[in-house]
């Protein structure tokens, strides 16, 4: 029966294990060396059988009953206590008492007293300190009265065996007694054992009932939440529990009573956890610096214990959950504060697999109902907007204003439209607003930088960003803490910017995700095509009147110049800095031939760090160093304002960009000086000419008039009605007009009247020859009064027609610069014109063969097309009629067109 006995408890593998240290047992302790516990027992029941005070039989029938009672720990402890006590009869009736090991080790209990004893236990009595210590050293102790055994099985302390009487009179009954303790401590293990075995029983059982009520509860993330903390402390018999969702950088808090918080994954326990992934076991939470005690502080309640385990799923942590506060042990006589231990780890860490396939799952169904509404809510916003009147600017930018809040769940949204003319963003629709205009410059503050740059701005805390401005907040009685400003772009220029506050979801005010920086960006490119359309309606409605009202004026000959008096300003956003950026630039102290017919614009644009301003520094070196501003009356910081002026109405298109107005203001001034065109006409002519280059093109948006009239765009529509097919143009002179009106960038501001009429006359006149369509209209009547009447300079009509020429052979000029200069021009002009052909494309009408990208056209082919078709003919005529010093651009473009046929030949060889 002890043999039985002894191997059926050996190296038990669920039995609880508690560290052994080194120790002395009582003085006649049985076993020795390394031996094992089965081999210790035996040998001490052989050694001592010759004892009077060792009885086999005895020893084997208490066996026996241990045997049959080590399902039941208070018969057990019936057992061994009586075992003890049958022992030793001689010393009188003395008190004995069985210890057991109890959850997790962390305390021991005697079943028949229900007296306990734990690792926590204060103020115990002398028996009770004895019996501590013992249990806490795994090796005998005695102190008068009292004498405590440690119950061991397999090198670990199961329990402790108390006897309220002095060492020294067990003494003449040790061989006995500690046959009796390794009896009891295979008997003890057996017991551990079969619970144990149940513990996993009812685990499996109750892991399966959770499975099962996961499975039911993980579409809804609120719900799943309930589920896991409710099972969680049933588990691990906490007092409270918290789930923290991982959501990228962000954790969601669950808590029991409903509340849900966002807060950085850096935050607190839950934090540290979250990050990396260790398991935190806090016995004192007050003593680790990671606790925030002020929650404890508002709430009330008292945090003692923790257990913070991640959740994984696949590798990844998906969530983290805090468990706090074991519930004290209470067995009906005594209660015992309890910590958590390695069984509940275990229990958690079993469940926690069924918690990361129910959040995947949960997480799944989420992100296809949030796809789902998110794909349902740009519709509705669609739907709306393709009914709305496109007329009504102000209808459709409330709809995309309203869907975009409602789309991101935003508390308050503003949508800032962009006026490019006065480089401005303006609202009339933000909210809190109160229909008030809100314009500010692009640039300044967060929308306007959005606006500038074109990149989205996700802002976490909005109070710690430089650019957002409180007093807003102040006038508005509002908090704003997260901001979300988007960019709506349309062909890759910004037309609005949204600005969308408080995201909001159930657990207040949150940040906005990453994820809704893409939603936003699949709404923005509807709300990109409506915008953009309103804009071109408004923008040909608007260049049809200009273009009425600049025709009844020029016929009727009323003055069209601003006056020089007007208080207009049309941009306060250039600073000192942004003038003395131009101003001071490097170009203007260097001795660069700025009136050289082989001036290379694009090589100081490769040049420069800052191309904008280097620019802008080669147009004031023609404008101000040359002197012509001086003979204007006309101060140096006005020029640079008008300078400023016009390169911020240049849109970012391949071709006709700031580059261009400034490599034609150029090419303008070659003519004057290097063509000798000066001699021919005025200071005035000449100073009108320069700037009329700078605003020729002003806002072109990167396709001709033709592309309106092909697409029956709100544009192209109008001009087949008025019959004036010049709407782009007509738009560049009224913005002209508009820089002009500002008094800080009215360059003619010192002249007279009658001088400031005649140079706006000209520059109107000039601006309008551009249109290709007047192109041998223009040559033709050039080339017959050359022919017919001669040029008189005295002759005003002579002059203007003189300008118109010059200004066109200024704006078609890069096939008559040095071919390493032309083919980069050329390369430029036929990406734009691609570009113009997709966008054709896409609106289903022809496209001409040098639009088309698929065509694969060779430059070569199209520069000799060009040439042949418009250049060489117009540079041959005003050269030959008129401006014979200007030979070289004919010279050019005869070796232009050779250097294209030997490439043209090349590659067909």
């Amino acid at each position: 029966t002890l043999l039985q006995l002894q191997d059926s408890a050996v190296h038990s593998p669920g039995t609880p294990t508690r560290p052994q240290p080194p120790r002395q047992r009582l003085s006649a302790s049985s076993g020795g060396g390394d031996q094992s516990p089965t081999k210790q027992a035996l040998q001490a029941i052989n050694l001592n059988v010759s004892s009077a005070a060792l009885d086999l039989e005895s020893l084997t029938q208490f066996a026996v009953a241990c045997n049959k009672v080590t399902k039941n720990r208070f018969e057990l402890a019936e057992v061994i206590a009586e075992g003890f006590r049958n022992v030793t009869p001689t010393i009188g009736e003395i008190a004995v008492e069985v210890y057991i090991t109890k959850c997790d080790d962390d305390f021991i209990e005697d079943p028949i007293s229900r007296r306990v004893v734990g690792d926590a236990s204060t103020g115990l009595s002398p028996g009770a300190v004895v019996i501590k210590r013992c249990w806490e050293a795994g090796q005998g102790d005695s102190e008068g009265l009292h004498t405590a055994m440690p119950i061991e099985n397999d090198g670990a302390c199961l329990g402790v065996i108390y006897i309220a009487a002095a060492e020294s009179s067990l003494r003449p009954f040790l061989p006995m007694l500690h046959a009796i303790r390794n009896v009891a401590g295979l008997s003890v293990g057996n017991l551990l054992l079969l619970e144990d075995v149940k513990f996993q029983a009812d685990k499996a059982e109750g892991m399966l009932q959770m499975a099962t009520r996961l499975s039911r509860d993980n579409l809804d993330e609120k719900t799943l939440s309930r589920s896991i903390i409710d099972t969680a402390k049933q588990l691990t018999n906490a007092d409270r529990c918290s789930v923290f969702m991982v959501k990228g950088e962000v954790l969601k808090a669950y808590f029991e009573d409903g509340a849900v918080v966002t807060m950085g994954i850096e935050s607190g326990i839950a934090g540290h956890v979250a990050k990396t992934g260790e398991t935190v076991n806090i016995l004192d939470a007050y003593a680790d610096a990671r606790f925030n005690v002020s929650v404890d502080k508002a709430t009330g309640y008292h945090t003692k214990t923790i257990l913070s385990m991640p959740v994984y799923y696949e590798g990844n942590i998906v969530a983290v959950a805090q468990l706090i506060n074991k519930k004290p042990y209470f067995n009906g006589h005594m209660t015992v504060e309890q910590h958590f231990g390695t069984r509940d780890s275990d229990l958690f860490s079993t469940f926690s697999t069924f918690v990361g396939a129910s959040l995947r799952n949960c997480r799944i169904n989420q992100g296809l109902l949030q796809e789902k509404q998110k794909s349902q809510a740009i519709l509705d916003v669609v739907t709306l907007l393709s009914n709305t009147d496109i007329r009504d600017v102000k209808g459709i930018v409330s709809l995309v204003m309203i869907g975009a809040r409602k789309l991101l769940n935003a508390d308050r949204a503003s949508l800032f439209l962009v006026d490019k003319e006065r480089n401005e963003l303006y609202s009339e629709v933000a909210d809190s607003t109160g229909g008030q205009q809100i314009r500010f410059p692009s640039g300044k503050g967060i929308a306007g930088a959005v606006a500038a740059t074109g990149v989205a701005q996700n802002i976490r805390d909005a109070y710690t960003d430089d650019h957002f401005n409180r007093d807003f907040d102040v006038k508005l009685g509002y908090r704003t803490h997260s901001i979300l400003c988007e960019p709506i772009s349309f062909r890759g220029e910004v037309l609005a910017v949204a600005q969308l506050m408080n995201k909001i979801d159930d657990s207040g005010i949150t940040t906005f995700t990453a994820g809704d920086e893409n939603t936003f960006r699949t709404f923005a490119l509807f709300a990109g095509i409506s915008i953009s359309n309103s804009h071109l309606l408004q923008f040909a409605v608007k260049a049809g009147q200009e273009a009425m009202e600049l025709g009844r004026r020029m016929e009727a000959g009323m003055d069209i110049a601003p006056s020089p008096k007007s208080k207009t300003q049309l941009n306060k956003g250039f600073t000192d800095a942004d003038r003395a950026a131009v101003s001071n630039h490097a170009i203007r102290q260097t001795a660069m031939d700025v009136g050289s017919p082989n001036f290379d614009l694009l090589a100081v644009r490769e040049a420069s760090a800052d191309p904008l301003d280097a620019a802008a520094a080669v147009v004031l070196k023609i404008l101000i160093d040359s002197g012509f501003a001086a003979k204007m009356n006309c101060p140096d910081q006005v020029v640079t304002n008008f300078v400023l002026h016009c390169r911020s109405k240049y849109r970012k298109v391949p071709y006709h960009n700031w580059f261009h107005a400034v490599d034609a203001c150029q090419t303008i001034y070659s003519y004057l000086t290097a063509g000798g065109a000066a001699e021919l006409l005025t200071d005035l002519e000449c100073f009108t000419l320069l700037a009329t280059a700078l605003v020729h093109d002003l806002d072109h948006m990167g396709v001709n008039n033709s592309f309106h009239l092909k697409t029956d765009s709100p544009l192209g529509i109008l001009s087949s009605v008025s019959g004036n097919n010049s709407v782009l143009e007509v738009h560049h002179c009224n913005l002209a007009i508009e820089i002009l009106e500002d008094a800080n960038a009215n360059i003619f501001q010192g002249l007279t009247n009658e001088d400031r009429r005649a140079a706006f006359k000209c520059m109107i006149e000039s601006v309008l020859s551009t249109d290709m369509a007047r192109h041998g209209e223009i040559l033709s009547k050039f080339a017959e009064m050359c022919a017919t009447e001669g040029y008189s300079k005295d002759n005003p009509e002579h002059r203007r027609m003189l300008m118109q020429v010059l200004m066109k052979a200024a704006d078609i000029s890069n096939v008559t610069k040095p071919f390493s200069v032309s083919r980069q021009w050329a390369m430029a002009v036929t990406e734009e014109f691609h570009q113009q052909g997709d966008k054709e494309k896409e609106k289903g009408v022809e496209v001409l063969p040098m639009f088309d990208r698929s065509k694969n056209n060779e430059l070569a082919k199209g520069q000799l097309g060009f040439i042949g078709f418009v250049a060489e003919k117009f540079f041959t005529t005003i050269v030959a009629s008129l401006m014979k010093r200007m030979q070289w651009t004919v010279d050019n473009i005869t070796a232009n067109k050779a250097e294209w046929d030997s490439i043209l030949n090349v590659n067909k060889k």
